[in-house]
């Protein structure tokens, strides 16, 4: 009797385990194909050639140039177009030599060609020590470019999860092809559009939830600095509920500046 109720007190006394917590997926795990994932054969729009040909032109003929810019029109818009953030690029960002690698209306597939044909082309010990990426608004509004001459299988029914994919592989790009590279991964921006606003921040969410390796890819999301605490969008940091106004840019700035600088300290990765 004794031996039973000891072999039942044991029992109860056994220390509770919980169950094992999923792991996070892995920033380098294997890219699903989609539209959002697959790269063009071609880059027929005459626009998109153009920012893409003056890329390449600019990584070329580079001067150490420590820390670029990678992205669509809000990139873009930094300092060229129509260059609502030039001053604050110029002021806060001049000093590291920076290039300008945006785009006006692109999509993660065509920025998934531009980086494997030539804009990360840049010679051994030339490479940028910081990349800044933000890339995936446009998918979910981009259906078509060269004049509606080709059709792109996005937009408002383009699934977050593709759109993760398609920013998570431009970085992989920048990893693989830049290795001494260190990257900052913007989180997609607030749009006034709520219905759209809801599947970027699903995007971002996604991707928030990937083990990143350390000081080598930095994920930010700067949702917080361009809403209110209602969600609503903060006035003075957009012109047309998508793209920023100069306040909006020294927001942007105040966030990017200080990773920047932490990561430069670090130097190169060898």
């Amino acid at each position: 009797m004794n031996r039973i109720c000891f072999f039942l007190l044991t029992i109860v006394l056994l220390p509770y385990t919980s169950p094992t917590k999923a792991a996070a997926p892995d920033f380098w795990d294997e890219i699903p194909r989609s539209p959002s994932t697959t790269i063009p054969d071609a880059i027929r729009d005459g626009y998109w050639r153009s920012q893409f040909e003056r890329v390449n032109r600019a990584i070329a003929k580079a001067d150490d140039p420590q820390v670029v810019f990678f992205g669509d029109s809000i990139t873009l818009r930094w300092s060229l177009l129509k260059a609502e953030g030039k001053s604050v690029w110029q002021k806060r960002f001049a000093k590291y030599n920076p290039i300008n690698m945006g785009n006006s209306g692109d999509i993660t597939p065509v920025m998934l060609y531009r980086l494997t044909h030539g804009n990360l082309g840049f010679a051994r010990d030339r490479e940028p020590r910081v990349a800044v990426i933000l890339a995936g608004t446009n998918n979910y509004v981009v259906r078509q470019s060269d004049r509606g001459r080709v059709k792109w299988d996005l937009g408002t029914d383009t699934p977050p999860r593709d759109v993760a994919h398609g920013v998570r592989a431009i970085a992989q790009q920048f990893r693989r092809r830049l290795p001494r590279t260190r990257v900052i991964l913007l989180g997609i921006l607030p749009v006034k559009n709520q219905a759209k606003w809801k599947k970027c921040e699903e995007t971002n969410r996604i991707n928030a939830g990937y083990r990143f390796p350390k000081d080598e890819v930095v994920f930010l999301d700067l949702k917080d600095r361009f809403q209110n605490p209602d969600g609503s969008l903060k006035a003075d940091l957009f012109l047309d509920g998508t793209h920023l106004t100069t306040r909006g840019y020294e927001v942007m700035a105040d966030e990017l500046e200080p990773m920047i600088e932490r990561l430069m300290k670090l130097g190169h990765r060898e």
